[in-house]
């Protein structure tokens, strides 16, 4: 089954190689599952992926309580700090945040793969140009428990 997403011309070429490879795990299911994918077969592509958990709602909240379970090395450069173990809601994403919480949703919401280019503020003097790539995983081929990211930060 064939995702329709089509990533723009000026996307770093790591993200067209993390969903070409997305796509074959896919096989004829809408999503790989967690346990399908293998490091070995993409250790070029580690340092810019991102493994996230995704939980129900929280109360409070209408967007996926995502916890990053693995955090590549380029990721943590380009955001300057460690991230493994976070949840989405603690990363500062400055005044962009509403956008990137939305692109999550969106994953969980559809199942399907999410690209946006994002250009974000930390703190007063530091700013983030983010492409982004979400891929959605499911243990049982219909919810969404897992996401795949994949980020280049500039």
């Amino acid at each position: 089954m064939e995702s329709a997403i089509v990533l723009d011309a000026g996307a770093n070429v790591s993200l067209q190689q993390t969903l070409d490879y997305w796509r074959r795990l896919c096989g004829e299911r809408p999503m790989p599952a967690r346990k399908d994918l293998n490091p070995a077969d993409i250790p070029r592509l580690l340092p810019n992926l991102m493994l996230a958990d995704v939980g129900g709602p929280a109360a409070d909240a209408q967007a996926p309580q995502i916890r990053f379970r693995l955090v590549g090395t380029e990721v943590v450069r380009g955001f300057g700090h460690e991230l493994t173990g976070y949840r989405l809601s603690e990363i500062d994403y400055g005044a962009q945040g509403h956008q990137v919480v939305e692109l999550y949703r969106q994953v969980v919401d559809t199942a399907k793969p999410q690209f946006a280019r994002i250009e974000f503020r930390q703190g007063r003097d530091r700013v983030i140009e983010m492409q982004q790539l979400l891929l959605p995983l499911s243990d049982d081929g219909s919810e969404v428990n897992m996401i795949l990211a994949v980020v280049h930060c500039q």
